[in-house]
């Protein structure tokens, strides 16, 4: 079987896509990767083969003269309404420049599945014209879904340009890796698939770091926020709030944030570049944005979470783990002073967040792995566009 993945040029958006990809690959399938320019260095490094689909966007164009952080003032639910339906015109800018690449190539290695991150419409034009199915993946909680009744008037002048019909942005299928106490309800055909952590590959000292004697936080923004801002100045608010915490605190960054960071608290030690995943075991809290892949990798790893989301799905990410017992979420414009430092030493003290953790763990191990949905994939495209879909 020959699968295209097709997938949004930011490392965030695509390493979710990866782990699936390797279980189709280790059950002998044929996998390509289709992007925007943009993704090449995430891709190569994942091990696997990309297609770049089209010229590269241009997205400023989509959010010239729009604050994507606001300052607080105003109607901030108007704001955030506003700010997603920029968001899905920047989706929709990037659909319009890869179909054209993306049918090229399509056309001529003929897959017998499409695979697609959420936002990438484009795929769903490719599996319409060659009538095999399309598979949605979603990162965690289902954004998407949540906003289906506000976007599809919003999609309607691409699906009529398509000649789309009635094909539903959200594909044949639905793969979903978030555990389901943290999902929302859905009547969508869904597959569900055990949550495996990917953030690229490292080198590994010999030895762990030896645990130190106070509690350790890893704290992260996540990369959205230094490209926008142009500045890491949430790091230090962050940090400042922490100050009086008898903790340690391990600052996780991508190498283009160094040089925004500035001078730094003694306690405060720097991970450059390193997958969550192999940090978070040494860690007794994490502190992040409320990114959907952050937030499914610090459940993986049992770790309590303070998300403090600013934009997009990241709300709806914290309000999950909120709601799952798993952690504490404040929208970061509501952060009052010293309210970090207590709700971190709160996630410290009380064992019942940890222990919600665990139930998630539990929940998750029970899903099927990636090597065991690949196969029901193989089923799916044997069967045919429009055949019956597990729900």
């Amino acid at each position: 079987m020959r699968v295209l993945v097709c997938t949004w040029a930011a490392s965030s958006h695509y390493f979710t896509m990866v782990v699936l990809s390797w279980g189709l690959r280790a059950n002998g399938h044929e996998v390509r990767v289709a992007s925007p320019p943009g993704s090449e260095r995430a891709v190569e490094r994942s091990g696997l083969p990309l297609v770049v689909t089209g010229p590269k966007p241009d997205l400023g164009a989509v959010w010239q003269g729009f604050t994507a952080i606001p300052d607080g003032s105003g109607d901030r639910a108007a704001h955030e309404a506003a700010r997603a339906d920029r968001a899905l015109r920047m989706f929709l800018v990037g659909a319009e420049t890869m179909v054209d690449d993306l049918l090229a190539f399509g056309r001529d290695w003929r897959p017998d599945l499409v695979v697609f991150e959420p936002r990438v419409y484009a795929a769903l034009r490719l599996a319409a014209e060659l009538d095999v199915p399309a598979v949605r993946l979603v990162p965690g909680p289902d954004y998407t879904l949540l906003r289906e009744e506000r976007e599809r008037p919003l999609l309607a002048d691409l699906w009529q340009r398509w000649d789309l019909g009635d094909l539903s942005p959200h594909g044949d299928l639905t793969v979903d890796p978030c555990p389901p106490g943290l999902q929302l309800p859905g009547s969508l055909p869904r597959q569900r698939m055990r949550f495996v952590p990917y953030a690229g590959p490292a080198v590994l000292p010999l030895t762990a770091p030896a645990a130190g004697r106070r509690p350790r936080v890893f704290l992260t923004v996540g990369s959205l926020i230094g490209k926008v801002a142009g500045h890491m100045s949430h790091v230090h608010a962050v940090l400042d709030q922490l100050a009086g915490l008898d903790v340690d605190i391990l600052l996780g960054i991508f190498g283009d944030q160094r040089d925004l960071l500035g001078p730094l608290p003694e306690r405060v030690s720097l991970a450059e570049d390193m997958p969550l995943h192999l940090l978070l075991p040494s860690c007794d809290v994490i502190i992040h944005q409320g990114g959907a892949g952050t937030a499914l990798t610090s459940v993986s790893c049992g770790v309590p979470q303070l998300t403090l989301p600013s934009v997009g799905d990241c709300f709806l990410n914290g309000r999950q783990v909120a709601a799952a017992g798993a952690g504490h979420n404040v929208p970061w414009l509501d952060v009052r002073p010293g309210q970090l430092a207590e709700l971190v030493a709160d996630l410290i003290d009380d064992a019942a967040f940890r222990r919600a953790n665990e139930r998630l763990i539990e929940e998750n191990e029970r899903q099927p792995p990636p090597a065991a949905v690949a196969g029901v994939l193989a089923e799916l495209a044997a069967a045919g566009r429009g055949a019956a879909v597990p729900a």
